[in-house]
């Protein structure tokens, strides 16, 4: 897979700037050129990953064990979930056919399940408001069975709360679109997650963008080598379900 440092050479290569090549011994850059090229690589990258499609490799299952009389959780692993979230991650729902999307529509499911026993059931998804709602007017009664859930961006990672408030510790288990964290210019051995011909052409037009097309190839063509590339990627991960799904909204 594609590493922090195949990323900026990608760019580097495509802006003929030979002589800034990162060579495989070096691990880390303080240049303050190549701290622009990976700016523009970690752009690229989260825009990719907030794009319309769930990339299949940041899709992940969070297993988060609740505690009696304890309503919020923090979905990290030093809070209550065995998997880190953060400020980008998205709850999955399904979507005609099986598939999953973090795009909602009338009739999606969210992906929260309570896995407990062997009565297994989907949780309820319900807004932030009436969810408080429901704390500020009840007589702070547990339940065994929590019925329904919301989710929120704490803007570190992704917080759940229930209702009622849990009597006896559960085990819930939650899809999430979980973003990649940024790449560092201090570990340039990081592999990508996502495809990566999608990012370093786009962060190489974003590179060719600032230093102006009349020193290098047109914007234009680079954007559509971009566009070609995203599409192909995900079209490699799509499946009919997921086309049908995608016509549909």
């Amino acid at each position: 897979m594609a590493t922090t440092r195949d990323l900026v050479n990608k760019v580097l290569r495509g802006l003929r700037q030979f002589g800034l090549i990162i060579d495989s011994g070096t691990t880390s850059i303080s240049d303050e050129y190549l701290l622009m090229i990976l700016q523009f690589v970690n752009e690229a990258k989260e825009e990719i990953e907030e794009s319309g499609w769930s990339w299949r490799a940041l899709r992940t299952t969070v297993t988060v064990t609740t505690s009696a009389s304890t309503a919020e959780y923090d979905l990290t692993i030093a809070g209550a979930a065995d998997v880190d979230t953060n400020d980008r991650s998205r709850l999955l729902y399904e979507i005609g056919g099986g598939s999953e999307s973090f795009t909602r529509t009338t009739s999606s499911l969210p992906q929260a399940f309570d896995v407990t026993d062997s009565s297994e059931f989907r949780l309820t998804e319900v807004s932030q408001e009436k969810m408080e709602r429901w704390h500020f007017t009840d007589d702070n009664e547990t339940e065994a069975r929590p019925q329904y859930f919301t989710w929120y961006n704490d803007g570190d990672s992704i917080k759940i709360k229930l209702w009622p408030t849990p009597s006896e510790s559960r085990t819930l288990k939650f899809r999430f679109h979980n973003p990649q964290t940024e790449l560092l210019d201090s570990d340039l051995d990081t592999a990508l997650s996502i495809p990566f011909r999608p990012v370093w052409t786009k962060a190489l037009w974003k590179a060719n963008q600032e230093r102006g097309d009349e020193l290098g190839a047109q914007g234009s063509t680079l954007h559509m080598a971009y566009l070609d590339a995203h599409g192909a990627a995900a079209g490699a991960e799509m499946t009919p379900a997921d086309l049908t799904v995608s016509m549909e909204q």
